[in-house]
């Protein structure tokens, strides 16, 4: 990527020898326009992104001081370089205090130009490292907070203060799609995101999905942000989207994830594709009992569970029962089941079973239920739903069944490993029952839960001993292990010797 530079001089000819005799792409950069006066460089300036501005001191109208001040206030990651003569030093001092970065004498010396261009091609880049792990690190924290992994501790980790936003939650919905190929569409959302609001931070959720914070005021620039970003990346061909209503501060972001991701999984349950707003359905998960999850949780348990499987119908159908008993009013009483259903089909596609038509089917009982007039004929039709996945699931290849939603939960571990994930928590967040979450694991990983998680820990472990600079107490907390002695005895256990020796041999055969 070449940086591009904007030239102002009032005279003509300056700018044309710096435009033509300047090596600019050698060293990175890209002349890529002029101006003979601040008025029209700040003209440019409105539809050109510039990095780096070469700047006259002295000009007729407004000087070069001038437009500094102006840069500062509203272009301040711009680099100014001023061009001064040996009789305006003292400007081009003044012009220093403003946040210039350098000065070139007139008549200047185009030797000098391109060396200052290498020194501020390095600068962008160290610049540009600096925010990526920056930003990596944020993010990394964002979505722990957003899954609950870690509380908010706005403070200790200088989380941003996001005034106000929205959470956008995006899954793909395209099948059979290799790794590679997911990684790329999900580079391009990303990308595509970032254009539209620079400010947003992509969190990378898991294999399929990521979840946005999108920093914005209330109301037109949400859908402002909605209707582009259907219009520039294809999301009702290859994304299920759903956003959250209007959010202030770090503090609610697990609300708003939360929210994103019920609409989200109301859209993957009914239409597939698209966005839909939370306050759009916001009625659906209000008035719906609070046991839905872990009724969800239950059944999605034992209907991907063959030896448990018969038994989901009656499971579904006491659960409800037992809803029926605090007499709720029969809207409220349906749309709970409602809930159940799209929170279940939500779960059961992120199993990807083959051969069952779960958008085409939980619409026909959503039709039904909506036609029931009393609790009974409600139930029923819950009922017979449910024993249709499980006829289904039956006939579904048991070796396929549960691998998209733990390669979802590897994903999860690798980018979250010096966190206190628990089994539990995991169970939670994908609505499994934390049982068959470990007899699923263990079936598809060949390790249960714990011996994963230990796994990657000691890759990464691994990785930090080798830079000398890494205490081993440091990499004992950065791979989530508060107790040191407690890290030596595992990290022996797996490798077979302590994190000194390792490093020693290491040394060893460096040297």
């Amino acid at each position: 990527m070449a940086y591009k530079v904007l030239i102002v001089d009032d005279e003509e000819i300056v700018c044309r020898g710096l435009t033509q005799f300047v090596k600019w792409q050698e060293h990175g950069f890209q002349a890529a326009g002029s101006a003979n006066s601040v008025e029209e460089a700040l003209l440019q300036l409105e539809h050109m992104e510039v990095a780096v501005i070469f700047l006259d001191i002295r000009m007729p109208g407004k000087t070069g001081l001038d437009m500094l001040q102006i840069l500062q206030q509203s272009y301040p990651g711009i680099k100014t370089v001023i061009l001064s003569g040996f009789s305006e030093f003292s400007y081009a001092r003044e012009a220093i205090r403003y946040g210039a970065v350098d000065y070139l004498s007139k008549p200047v010396n185009l030797q000098e130009v391109e060396t200052l261009l290498d020194r501020l091609k390095a600068e962008f880049e160290k610049e540009g490292r600096e925010k990526e792990i920056r930003d990596n690190r944020i993010e990394g924290l964002l979505i722990s907070v957003v899954k609950g992994v870690s509380e908010v501790e706005q403070e200790k980790y200088q989380l941003p203060s996001l005034e106000s936003w929205y959470g956008f939650s995006a899954r793909l919905m395209v099948n059979d799609v290799p790794d590679e190929e997911i990684g790329l569409k999900k580079e391009a959302l990303r990308k595509n995101i970032k254009a539209i609001v620079p400010d947003a931070y992509v969190l990378d959720q898991d294999v399929y999905g990521i979840f946005a914070v999108i920093p914005c005021s209330e109301g037109t620039e949400a859908e402002k942000f909605a209707v582009m970003l259907e219009q520039t990346c294809r999301v009702e061909q290859e994304w299920a989207c759903g956003l959250s209503k209007y959010k202030h501060g770090v503090r609610d972001l697990r609300e708003g994830y939360q929210e994103a991701e019920y609409a989200l999984r109301y859209r993957r349950a009914r239409e597939k594709r698209g966005i839909v707003w939370y306050k759009n359905i916001e009625t659906l998960y209000a008035q719906s009992a609070p046991e839905v999850p872990d009724i969800v949780m239950e059944l999605t348990g034992k209907l991907m569970n063959p030896e448990e499987r018969a038994q989901a119908a009656a499971q579904m159908e006491l659960a409800l029962e037992n809803i029926c008993m605090q007499r709720p009013v029969i809207t409220r009483f349906q749309t709970t089941c409602i809930r159940c259903l799209i929170e279940m089909n939500s779960m059961l596609e992120s199993m990807e079973p083959k051969g069952l038509d779960l958008h085409g089917q939980l619409n026909k009982v959503l039709e039904n239920i909506l036609f029931c007039s009393d609790y009974k004929t409600t139930i029923a039709c819950m009922t017979d739903y449910v024993r249709l996945l499980a006829s289904g699931l039956d006939g579904t290849d048991e070796k396929q069944l549960g691998k998209g939603v733990i390669r979802e939960i590897q994903l999860f571990i690798r980018k979250n490993y010096s966190k206190n994930i628990t089994l539990n928590m995991l169970a939670e967040q994908f609505y499994l029952h934390p049982n068959y979450l470990s007899r699923l694991f263990k079936e598809k990983t060949g390790k249960n839960f714990v011996e994963y998680m230990t796994e990657i820990r000691m890759e990464q472990v691994k990785k930090l001993l080798e830079n000398p600079e890494n205490r081993i107490a440091d990499i004992s907390i950065m791979v989530g292990y508060d107790n040191t002695r407690y890290f030596n005895k595992v990290f022996k256990q797996s490798v077979g010797m302590t994190p000194s020796e390792y490093r020693e041999r290491l040394l060893k055969n460096e040297g």
